[in-house]
């Protein structure tokens, strides 16, 4: 599969798992369906890294679409109206959305990158990573560790089969979900993965994400009316 179709696969599962979560009472299947997105985000955004000419540009682009997504993410996780959506007290479950915990990923391999220069930027890449802990962030450190582990995986991505197990039972013992157990079927894409980029359709995700939440949001919010 191309970095374009292993993209165009995880839109479909975050589409169809806004769709459960906002639309169709937290559906279930809509849920587990959706769990397949994150880790191929995760995957093509540590593997972006690696090949980006110009890894500052890439780490604010995905700032950029944190700060423009962040209305429309509230929007979608709250059940209230539009302007009471956005007071966090409103919010069932109030983070910052998945650009956010990109953006930390990206810092964190930006300075392990630097750290083969300079050893202390070792450090900074684990406070840095730890942020994702820190501040709510949706998924927080574990997507950090998918990211991370794609990128150091890229050309042996069989390790991604041990390393992402391990990520899904410590989300298991820590949040006490069996849900994100359901993130493994991520692995047969990622494994298919054939290195090529396919379609070039560089800024697509960038608008999608937002617009596809404002879109269901605003549907949303029109229901409760």
């Amino acid at each position: 599969m191309s970095s374009f179709a292993l993209k165009l696969v995880a839109c479909i599962t975050m589409f169809v798992d806004h769709l459960g979560l906002a639309l169709f009472d937290n559906n279930r299947l809509m849920r587990i369906i959706g769990r397949i997105a994150m880790p191929i985000f995760a995957f093509q955004v540590g593997v972006g890294f690696k090949h980006t000419h110009s890894k500052p540009k890439y780490i604010l682009r995905m700032l950029l679409c944190g700060i423009v997504s962040e209305i429309p993410f509230l929007l979608l996780l709250s059940s209230a109206n539009f302007i009471p959506a956005l007071i966090p007290e409103n919010i069932s479950h109030f983070s910052l959305n998945i650009c956010f915990t990109f953006t930390i990923a990206l810092l964190a391999l930006f300075f392990i990158e630097k750290g083969k220069e300079t050893p202390v930027f070792y450090i900074v890449s684990i406070f840095v990573a730890l942020l994702s802990i820190v501040i709510p962030m949706d998924y927080g450190i574990f997507a950090v560790l998918i990211v991370i582990l794609s990128y150091f995986c890229k050309d042996k991505k069989w390790l991604m089969v041990p390393g992402m197990v391990a990520i899904a039972v410590a989300y298991l013992l820590i949040r006490k979900s069996t849900l994100q157990m359901y993130m493994l079927f991520a692995l047969p894409f990622i494994l298919l993965y054939n290195g090529k980029k396919g379609k070039s359709l560089k800024y697509y995700f960038y608008v999608f994400y937002p617009l596809h939440m404002l879109l269901i949001a605003l549907i949303k919010i029109y229901l409760l009316k």
